[in-house]
């Protein structure tokens, strides 16, 4: 089968678009079609060597997979040969912690596509106990681009987040992946919700997806624009995609009390923390790391019903996989980009 595969970590030309062995289904495991596969911002974190400990080389990554069921061995967890499903986006690699509940929370859990092969290829395999059924109804290229950021916004918005109806939210970078999936998890609780982009052709993507009130940050500073859209009182919780640079922005932009969730890193890995400010406005700081089965179960419920849409920018073909990566990399993206396997 063919495969995007890097031998070395670095720019998006180390992915090359190369044969492979085909998948064989170890016990309790299907070999999947790859009908199309999203790719991250985490992807490109992983390309460039910052999860090594955890990847072998040579690699296929890959966390966004939606296919069909080609062979089964063993049980297979509801599903048969044939079916459409969508993989999950991360899962706990180690079988003595596939009953642990959350499983974002299992010592073993890892991104799909991190440790073990992903969905850079025309076949994976996967165990079937964290295939679920597709029944979006959606093209497959829209579907791919669903699952890691969806199960991302659940938990990052709704369990950590704890938005409620009313509520003012700041979501970072709107017309990303993750902030533009964010934006319509938190409208679906009833929030009211502000967001930030990097250029004006963004800003309808962000408004699309339900932002009430969507500020260009190159042009205005987010924190005045937020404390004026709240009368002064700052939002009840900021979800940050972003990561270093903005922290003190991001916490002063919130009312006493405020949930600040990050789960992002593109802005860097460190920034500046004042302790005085913390204490005395009790800020809570949440770190966000993907999400459980079951919310990953309830967006795509939310999906089905209409509530939650996919925001696919483009698709690659899987042998421009690396141009891919750089289309991401300029910042060009508005949502999704979506490998497709097969001619």
């Amino acid at each position: 089968m063919k495969a995007a595969i890097i031998h070395e970590f670095g720019p998006p030309e180390v992915l090359k678009h190369e044969d492979v062995a085909d998948p064989t289904p170890k016990p309790n495991h299907a070999v999947i079609k790859v009908l199309a596969c999203g790719i991250n911002r985490y992807d490109l974190f992983l390309r460039m060597g910052g999860v090594k400990a955890q990847t072998s080389l040579p690699h296929v990554m890959g966390a966004d997979v939606v296919g069909e069921i080609i062979q089964i061995d063993g049980d297979g967890s509801g599903h048969k040969v044939g079916d459409r499903v969508i993989v999950a986006p991360g899962f706990p690699i180690d079988p003595a912690d596939w009953n642990h509940k959350p499983e974002n929370f299992a010592p073993s859990y890892t991104v799909t596509g991190t440790t073990l092969w992903g969905g850079y290829a025309q076949c994976m395999s996967v165990p079937t106990r964290f295939l679920l059924a597709d029944k979006t109804n959606l093209p497959a290229d829209e579907c791919a681009t669903l699952p890691l950021v969806l199960v991302t916004a659940m938990h990052s918005v709704k369990t950590l987040g704890e938005v409620k109806p009313g509520q003012h939210v700041l979501i970072q970078a709107g017309a990303s992946g993750s902030g533009s999936m964010c934006i319509q998890v938190a409208k679906t609780l009833g929030a009211k919700v502000a967001t930030t982009v990097g250029d004006d052709s963004k800003i309808e993507v962000a408004a699309q997806c339900g932002a009430d009130l969507v500020i260009n940050r190159h042009k205005e500073n987010f924190r005045e624009k937020v404390l004026e859209w709240t009368d002064g009182k700052g939002v009840d919780m900021v979800i940050d995609n972003v990561g270093g640079g903005i922290l003190k922005d991001n916490l002063t932009s919130m009312r006493r009390g405020g949930i600040l969730v990050n789960f992002g890193l593109v802005g860097g890995v460190k920034d500046e923390i004042n302790f005085a400010l913390m204490i005395f406005n009790q800020y809570q700081f949440r770190g966000s790391m993907m999400g459980s089965m079951d919310e990953l179960r309830e967006g795509l419920e939310l999906v089905r019903a209409g509530k939650i849409k996919p925001v696919l920018d483009r698709t690659f073909p899987l042998s421009e996989a690396a141009q891919a990566h750089q289309y991401i990399e300029e910042r060009k993206v508005k949502g999704n980009v979506v490998l497709q396997p097969w001619p």
